[in-house]
């Protein structure tokens, strides 16, 4: 995943903190609304001395009134960029502030027939944006009631100053019938604050909801986007998406790989990273043919093959080359003929075992056969040694196609080769090699099926046995036990000092049916490497400098979980 899409992915999915940076930012917007229609009010007085359309009725006091109404629009601004109080304590603050001031400022200018009166219906709408609706609403009853207040105490000065009377007398009550414009005037303003604060919180609900939606889509196209390339980066094929001028777009880790490029590629022209790949994508945009020749980037490299893919519309056309290491390729076709090559081995083999037991059957009768000659019988006894052999073999290769998963377990390694030294030297007690045993440390733990380790340990003690005897005395074997590191798995090597194995053998001894012995089967190594695999374990040899041949069971370490893969199901 790109550096943007996680930036993009963890601003979007921090859905509160994008909500309040966005009012705050309308707040402080508006507020500075607030500082330049001050300005301008100022402007205006000085500039207007003669006709005086602004503070006509009271130049002083329209000065003063915006003078702190702009200290006022200076300190919110600051707690809008502090964030303290909190955004509704603000703006509630700054919406009554708004309404008083306007009041004085239409006082000043001569009542509410001025043109400022329109202002008011401007501060309920942006408390509509900022506030709620329940405090919307208490905004533009605020508002009406301080217009409706400022009319009745304009008639009432009115009034008083014409000497009519005390306020309580029916005059007055004829006298406010007369003012009927005004009325006319504040009912159509307290309308429209009202009006005003329902219209801007609906649309301002409707657009933090739209907001809302889209910043969902983004956040689950980029999670998307963010699956696509995780899935891209992880796969096994070399994938690379170049656009129509042949730049690439998209360059995942195994193309870098397979192509010998550790730098970024995005940008990059495509014969600049290489020719070979260019000149097959040519090929194909002209014939729409896949060249099957595969070709290598550097000499150290695999051989690719090369697929092209065309996606996108008429004006954007993208093509994606997909890169395969040849050798993957025939390796997997190779695991699958083996596979089914397995599976008839294994039927082939239950077949002719029962014709093989009658064969070496029908040759030990021939032997015990009291009219058969010293020659015949000597031909009858190869009979019968050759037909056990191949039994062996038989029963070998479905063993090994019936064998059961790995069930690993901790186990203490120097108990549990003191237990196999006694048993392995006791079933060989007519030529009983020498065994040391050394475990570093004492309390070694291995992960390892108990019944595996045993089958696995004989046949490697046996085979030392066999192959590592000295020509002057038995075999003289060594297992040494222990660890490299702390991370690193356990190990136990079986150590003999023979003759050792001849330099050209040693990368086919774990390959089946290899053996220098005419009476060996060649299984035996094989099928203890398969089963140190199943048991996450690894087999390997190891020549060792002072002679003799050494093989190497490197353990999974006993603290960690294992898996259990069925190695014989490709046999089944």
């Amino acid at each position: 995943m790109t550096p943007d899409i996680n930036n993009l992915l963890t601003d979007i999915t921090s859905s509160n903190i994008l909500d309040r940076r966005y009012q705050w930012t309308v707040f402080r917007a508006f507020n500075v609304y607030r500082l330049i229609l001050a300005l301008l009010l100022i402007g205006l007085l000085l500039l207007d001395e003669h006709s005086r359309f602004f503070g006509r009725a009271n130049s002083l006091l329209f000065l003063g009134t915006t003078t702190a109404y702009i200290a006022l629009v200076v300190l919110a601004l600051v707690g809008s960029y502090r964030r303290r109080p909190l955004l509704r304590v603000q703006a509630q603050f700054q919406t009554i502030v708004d309404l008083f001031a306007l009041c004085l400022l239409m006082h000043a200018s001569g009542g509410i027939g001025s043109n400022l009166s329109i202002l008011m219906v401007t501060a309920v709408a942006a408390s509509g944006i900022l506030l709620p609706l329940y405090s919307a609403l208490a905004t533009a009853s605020l508002a009406f009631f301080i217009l409706l207040g400022y009319t009745f105490y304009t008639i009432a000065a009115d009034f008083a100053a014409t000497g009519g009377g005390p306020l309580w007398s029916g005059r007055f009550l004829v006298y406010l019938q007369s003012y009927n414009m005004e009325w006319d005037r504040l009912g159509i303003l307290g309308a429209s604050c009202f009006i005003a604060a329902l219209l801007t919180y609906t649309l301002a609900e409707r657009s933090r909801r739209t907001e809302a939606l889209a910043r969902q889509r983004s956040q689950q196209l980029l999670e998307m986007a963010q699956l696509n390339q995780a899935i891209v980066q992880q796969l096994q094929s070399g994938i690379i998406v170049v656009d129509r001028s042949a730049r690439i777009k998209l360059m995942n880790d195994t193309a870098h790989r397979l192509l010998d490029h550790p730098e970024s590629a995005e940008g990059v022209a495509l014969e600049a990273l290489s020719l070979p790949l260019r000149q097959r994508l040519n090929q194909w945009l002209s014939t729409g043919a896949h060249s099957a020749r595969p070709f290598r980037q550097v000499g150290h490299l695999p051989e690719l093959t090369v697929s092209f893919n065309e996606f996108g519309d008429r004006r954007s056309k993208d093509t994606l080359i997909a890169l395969e290491d040849s050798s993957l390729v025939a390796q997997r076709l190779q695991q699958l003929k083996l596979a089914a090559l397995g599976r008839m081995t294994a039927s082939i083999a239950h077949e002719i075992r029962n014709p093989l037991s009658s064969i070496g059957h029908a040759a030990q009768l021939l032997q015990e056969s009291p009219t058969v000659n010293p020659g015949d019988r000597r031909l009858g006894q190869i009979v019968h040694d050759n037909a056990r052999r191949a039994n062996k073999i038989i029963t070998t290769v479905l063993e090994l196609s019936r064998r059961e998963g790995a069930k690993p377990e901790n186990l203490a390694l120097r108990p549990w080769l003191e237990e196999f030294q006694r048993d392995f030297l006791s079933g060989h007690s007519q030529y009983q090699p020498e065994m040391d045993l050394v475990v570093d440390p004492p309390d070694l733990l291995i992960c390892f099926d108990p019944l595996h380790l045993h089958q696995v340990l004989w046949n490697l003690c046996n085979n030392a046995c066999v192959h590592g005897a000295a020509k002057d005395g038995p075999a003289r074997l060594r297992l040494a036990a222990g660890q490299d590191t702390a991370d690193a798995g356990p190990f136990l090597d079986v150590h003999d000092e023979g003759p050792g194995i001849a330099a050209a053998d040693d990368s086919k001894v774990f390959e089946p049916f290899f053996t220098t012995k005419t009476q060996g089967t060649g299984l035996g190594l094989y099928i203890s490497r398969e089963i140190c695999e199943a048991n996450n374990a690894h087999l390997q040899y190891i020549r060792p400098a002072a002679g003799g041949s050494c093989f190497r069971i490197t353990f999974a370490k006993a603290n960690q979980p294992k898996e259990n893969p069925q190695w014989m199901s490709a046999l089944r």
